[in-house]
């Protein structure tokens, strides 16, 4: 396939080296020092795990034109950055899929009422990671695989196409039929994880040895899974759902002081909270609106947006 990856940060490098080596052709669409990088270096990838680094060449590009045609363009930006992205977007109509592979709370509809929902394809990356200098050094998440869903949550033969193209380049896929409850699910629960890191000092290890702070992000949780269901949203994943509203809290805080002391969590969780700070205050005012907005009570939510806002 004629992919478009547009993004260079972790995730645009991550999935457009693996998609280019699984034999795809992949152009990476990035700006300023990135762009730059790119040409200079290639994609210079390093997994945190084992070390192995791999370099991939691929072709780029500055801007899309609309006449420019991919048969998957692959939306690799943070939510904040969306912005700047649609206008482009919207006036090509060459593209048949485009993949939006970032947080979303507020889920397809806008999408869709700007680019047709027969164009638009919802996901979530499987990995996290860190931009240090031009290599990136990433984290696969064993207990998050590439997620990805239609909006109105049909099984596709494009959908399966995509999870194909993503399993044969090495990473984990699921399908998910209700993906907009999982994006907004996994927007408080990303929220309020943030939360707890800033309140740490920026480290998952501080967070992993906090007894305070673990218990206050096992609330903070529960209350955004709250207001979920009051949406009349399920709460998805399914696992992520059991650890945080039906087991008993100590259970669940044992789990994540487990998962935030292995090093591995950094790359997962702190270095791109750290690194985006202003999407996670964008997203945590809208997960406080959308929380307002459903009734439920939410001190330990409102504490941990207190730290975001002031990250």
């Amino acid at each position: 396939m004629k992919i478009l990856v547009w993004g260079g940060g972790v995730v645009g490098t991550l999935y457009a080296g693996r998609l280019q080596n699984a034999g795809h052709q992949v152009t990476v669409l990035a700006r300023s020092f990135r762009l730059a990088d790119i040409r200079r270096h290639g994609l210079i990838l390093e997994d945190v795990a084992s070390g192995a680094q791999s370099v991939t060449l691929v072709d780029v590009a500055e801007q899309l034109s609309p006449e420019d045609f991919y048969d998957i363009a692959l939306i690799a930006v943070r939510w904040d950055q969306l912005g700047g992205v649609m206008p482009a977007l919207t006036a090509n109509k060459k593209i048949p899929s485009i993949v939006f592979m970032l947080n979303n709370p507020l889920g397809s509809a806008d999408l869709v009422k700007a680019l047709g929902a027969d164009r638009v394809v919802l996901g979530f990356p499987g990995a996290g990671g860190a931009l240090e200098g031009h290599v990136v050094r990433y984290a696969l998440i064993a207990q998050q695989p590439t997620t990805i869903g239609e909006p109105g949550g049909a099984m596709t033969s494009r959908l399966q196409a995509l999870a194909e193209a993503f399993r044969a380049s090495g990473f984990k896929t699921r399908i998910d039929a209700d993906i907009n409850s999982w994006l907004l699910s996994h927007a408080f629960f990303v929220t309020a994880v943030s939360g707890a890191i800033y309140l740490a000092g920026g480290s998952c290890e501080r967070l992993g040895h906090s007894q305070t702070l673990l218990n206050l992000m096992v609330r903070g949780v529960r209350e955004g899974f709250n207001a979920v269901r009051r949406m009349e949203h399920a709460v998805r994943p399914f696992p992520l759902m059991v650890v945080f509203s039906w087991l008993p809290r100590p259970f669940a805080v044992r789990y994540w002081r487990r998962f935030f002391l292995n090093p591995n969590a950094e790359y997962v969780f702190a270095r791109h909270v750290l690194h985006a700070s202003t999407e996670m205050r964008a997203l945590a005012a809208e997960c406080q609106l959308l929380v307002n907005r459903s009734g439920i009570a939410s001190p330990a939510l409102s504490q941990l947006y207190r730290a975001v806002a002031t990250s």
